[in-house]
């Protein structure tokens, strides 16, 4: 493996490992509001919760961020002074956007809020609207530093922009468990505390960026110049991106709202009105946090490896293009597509696997009911169908950003966003939450596939090297990691649930390597190299 190639999987380690810890972090924070609120309160916090996060995903580290790296890697090597001077400008545009935005949103949230009509309706949703007003900043911290953190990863800089989501966790772990109790006995005003700590954790995570961005020149002053060809080239490409890489987070917000609107409650009843009838209810109040859950659980294997991989290799594919190395661009990509079969097959299986246990042992307790939990491990098994598909958009979008070509990407998630609305609407009856879980795995992996396909013909990438060794090697591995885990479960049922849960998890993660191993595959020595 070529020195480049080493480098951003060394990257890609460091990335994942800092995102592991967060992850963590991330489910002991989603364990604690389960316990403390259950999963009606959480039902109602997760929808404004997840605003702020889809609008990191169009205008942070998804589209923006994903349109700038191209741009800002050529003006560096072109002119490092200039290309400082894009950064603050673009930065400066960000701030003023997300401000004008969040303050329309605010101030609409409120006066909805505190009018007459707000009287007529549903407590919890009055509830619902004042937690969405105080988190609604935190769309503009958490955007500036997902920007920032794509500018430094340029720099090769990638463990600050990596504990950034760590900050967020911990400050939401704290300011339930340290000061909920201060908001009152009731636990939908204690809910308001997390909403509190969401808006402190974004100045967080902006101010422990700031020793990198000095190093590498990257000054937090404002820019109001926006007429050159460098800032008009960025938003040229982000514009058709904002879609194109934040298709799965629009399905997932698409399978929340459609959860929502279909779910009982104790006001509205079991029934609910559907074109002119009277039907059933296919999910439940609480669904939202179902799926909320569910999708903590198979965004782990995503936000470790997925993510961390597509995040590490992007500089390294712009510089490829940049270089004119299309060899180099195909030999990168081609080891990201082998380790992305190597970790997504046995997370596939693996989260399938323990799905209950997991789920039992993260979640159930408190408020959060056994019922919460079969409910929530049904889910993560339909999400789980497309781990591999998550993580290989992640990757093959950005290599698609890479030759600066935004429209292929956006027009395959478009299709793909209506098929999984439609396919939501059909799955939700039979399956229930788990019918949203499936869409959106179908969804993707279709659109995984439809890219690379394309990818490959368009560019006539030799992307076969090795691809269908390490298949056949990873799929022998990991349905001897099933079997056994499988056994291993059949034969545990009255073990407690802690320890049913960590040692199944070890012993997957010990025999699935160790098959690896023994069956000799390129990937693991790809990921335990140690760096020279």
């Amino acid at each position: 493996m070529s020195k480049q190639n080493h480098s951003f999987v060394s990257a890609a380690k460091v990335v994942a490992l800092l995102t592991l810890l967060s992850r963590v972090l991330g489910l002991v924070r989603d364990a604690l509001m389960a316990r403390y609120f259950g999963a009606v309160i959480m039902h109602y916090f997760g929808i404004p919760f997840q605003v702020p996060n889809l609008v990191r995903r169009l205008f942070g580290e998804g589209a923006l961020t994903a349109a700038l790296i191209p741009v800002y890697t050529d003006e560096l090597k072109k002119d490092p002074e200039q290309a400082q001077l894009l950064a603050r400008s673009v930065l400066t545009l960000l701030i003023s956007g997300l401000t004008c935005l969040t303050l329309v949103g605010i101030i609409v949230l409120l006066a909805f809020r505190y009018s007459d009509a707000a009287a007529s309706y549903d407590p919890k949703t009055i509830h619902m609207l004042s937690l969405g007003a105080i988190m609604l900043p935190y769309m503009i911290f958490i955007c500036y530093a997902a920007v920032v953190g794509g500018l430094l990863q340029v720099h090769r800089h990638f463990i600050a922009p990596a504990l950034v989501p760590a900050f967020l966790n911990t400050t939401i772990i704290i300011g339930v468990y340290g000061f909920a109790r201060f908001f009152g006995a009731d636990p939908w005003q204690q809910i308001y505390a997390a909403a509190w700590s969401v808006f402190a954790a974004g100045l967080i995570q902006i101010a422990v960026q700031i020793p990198a961005m000095r190093k590498h020149g990257i000054s937090p002053r404002l820019r109001f110049s926006f007429n050159e060809p460098s800032i008009r080239r960025v938003f040229t490409i982000m514009a058709p991106m904002m879609i194109g890489l934040a298709a799965v987070q629009i399905n997932t917000v698409s399978d929340n709202l459609i959860a929502f609107y279909f779910s009982s409650s104790q006001a509205s009843g079991p029934y609910m009105e559907f074109f002119g009838h009277q039907v059933l209810c296919p999910v439940n109040e609480g669904s939202v946090n179902y799926l909320y859950n569910a999708q903590r659980c198979y965004q782990f294997p995503l936000g470790v490896f997925g993510v961390a991989l597509a995040t590490a290799i992007f500089p390294f594919l712009s510089s490829c293009v940049s270089e004119n190395d299309m060899k180099g661009f195909a030999r990168q990509l081609n080891h990201g597509i082998r380790l992305t079969i190597f970790i997504g097959l046995p997370s596939t299986l693996g989260l399938m696997l323990i799905s209950g246990p997991m789920v039992r042992a993260i979640f159930e307790g408190g408020e959060f009911t056994a019922n919460d939990a079969a409910q929530t491990a049904s889910t993560v098994v339909y999400y789980a169908v497309g781990v591999i598909a998550y993580c290989m958009q992640q990757l093959v979008v950005r290599a698609f950003y890479s030759f600066k070509d935004s429209k292929t990407p956006v027009n395959i998630a478009v299709k793909m966003i209506f098929l999984n609305f439609f396919m939501n609407l059909i799955l939700i009856w039979p399956l229930a939450t788990g019918g949203l879980g499936l869409s959106t795995a179908i969804c993707a992996t279709i659109q995984a596939g439809w890219l690379l396909f394309i990818l490959i013909k368009r560019k006539n990438l030799d992307l076969n090297g090795g691809i269908t060794i390490c298949v056949i090697k990873c799929a022998i591995a990991s349905a001897i990691m099933t079997i056994i885990g499988w056994l291993f479960l059949k034969n545990t049922g009255n073990l407690n649930k802690y320890m049913q849960l960590l040692t199944l998890t070890i012993l997957c993660f010990t025999v699935y390597f160790a098959a690896a191993a023994g069956l000799k595959t390129q990937e693991a020595s790809m990921l335990f190299r140690k760096k020279k």
